[in-house]
C-alpha cells in the first residue's frame, strides 16, 4: 500500500493479468460490498464523501480507471468494451461474487454494460447522472466523434475547457475549486500524461459508439438513478439544448426496477456537491424495510 496526499485512504495496486495496473481503495467490513466506478476525467477520491460515512455499514471498494488518477497511463483502446472487461477481471481477483454497483457519468454507462452482461454479480445498481441515457443520432455521433480525434484534441483549447471544473459543479466555494483544481493540475495534464488526448477521444468514443438507452429495459435489478438537475454535461448543451430532468425521466422510465431521485441546484457532480443527500438516498434505497418503504 502507499499513501498519496489526494487520496483519503491507503492506495492498493493490482496487476490485471494481461490488463493495465489499477489502483484501488478498500475500507470498511460490511457484509455486503459498495463498488465505486468513477467517470471520465475523474478518479476514485471523488467519492470520499460518500465512503467517509457508508464504510461504518458497507465494505467499500473504490479504483481508478486505467488512464486516470494512478493506475496505469497508456495507450490502451478506452472503450467500452475494454472498461467493462477491466471491471469484470478486477472484481474476479478480488473474489466478489456479488456487490453493489455505484457508477457515475461514464462510469454510469460502464455499469450498465456490465450489470447488463452479468447481472448475477450486480445486486443493485446506482446510477449517478449516467452517461448513455442521451441519445445521439448518426450524424451527431459522426460530428462528436471527429472533433474528439485524438489529434485535433490535443492542439485545441477545447482539451483545457473540458478541465474546467466550474463545468462540473453548481454550487462549490473557491476553496473547494483551488483544491480539486491542484489534482487537475497534477493528473490532466499533457505534460504529466501525454495519453491524456487518448484517453478523453477513445472514452468519449466508445460511449457513442456503445449506445445503452435500448438495453435499459433489460436492467431486472433495482436501479436508483439519480441527476443534479443543473447539471452542464447532461445533455450536450450544443446538441440537445433542453432539460437534465427531461433526459433523467425519459431513462428512468425505460427501467423496470428504477427510482429516479432529481437534485435542486446541483451539478454533475451530485454525490460531491451534496454529499449528505446522497449518502440517505444511497442508504434508503438498500435498505427499504428500516425506513417502511
Amino acid at each position: 500500500m502507499v499513501i498519496h496526499a489526494d487520496y483519503p485512504y491507503p492506495v492498493r495496486r493490482m496487476f490485471l493479468d494481461g490488463g493495465p495496473q489499477l489502483a484501488y481503495i478498500e475500507v470498511g467490513k460490511g457484509p455486503e460490498t459498495l463498488l465505486f466506478v468513477h467517470g471520465i476525467t475523474s478518479y476514485l477520491p471523488v467519492w470520499s464523501r460518500n465512503i467517509d460515512i457508508l464504510q461504518k455499514y458497507y465494505r467499500c471498494i473504490a479504483l481508478d480507471l486505467p488512464g486516470h488518477g494512478l493506475s496505469e497511463m497508456a495507450d490502451f483502446e478506452y472503450s467500452q468494451v475494454f472498461y467493462q472487461q477491466v471491471l469484470e477481471k478486477f472484481v474476479e481477483k478480488l473474489g466478489l461474487s456479488s456487490f453493489i454497483l455505484v457508477g457515475h457519468s461514464m462510469g454510469g454507462q460502464i455499469s450498465i454494460h456490465l450489470a447488463l452482461q452479468r447481472p448475477e454479480l450486480v445486486q443493485h445498481l446506482v446510477l449517478v447522472a449516467p452517461a448513455g441515457f442521451e441519445t445521439f443520432s448518426e450524424a451527431e455521433k459522426f460530428m462528436l466523434e471527429q472533433f474528439m480525434a485524438a489529434g485535433v484534441l490535443a492542439g485545441s483549447q477545447y482539451l483545457r475547457s473540458l478541465l474546467n471544473l466550474k463545468n462540473y459543479f453548481y454550487d462549490l466555494s473557491e476553496n473547494e475549486y483551488t483544491k480539486l483544481g491542484e489534482f487537475s493540475r497534477d493528473f490532466y495534464s499533457l505534460r504529466d500524461n501525454p495519453f491524456l488526448p487518448q484517453v478523453l477521444a477513445r472514452s468519449t468514443q466508445g460511449m457513442l459508439q456503445a449506445p445503452v438507452f435500448a438495453q435499459l429495459k433489460g436492467l431486472k435489478m433495482p436501479v436508483l438513478v439519480l441527476f443534479g438537475k443543473n447539471d452542464q454535461l447532461i445533455p450536450n448543451r450544443l446538441l440537445h439544448p433542453g432539460k437534465t430532468e427531461d433526459i433523467a425521466q425519459a431513462g428512468a422510465a425505460q427501467i423496470p426496477q428504477a427510482q429516479l431521485k432529481l437534485y435542486d441546484q446541483c451539478g454533475h457532480f451530485l454525490q460531491y456537491e451534496r454529499a449528505a443527500r446522497f449518502n440517505i438516498d444511497l442508504y434508503k434505497f438498500l435498505n427499504p424495510r428500516v425506513f417502511g418503504e
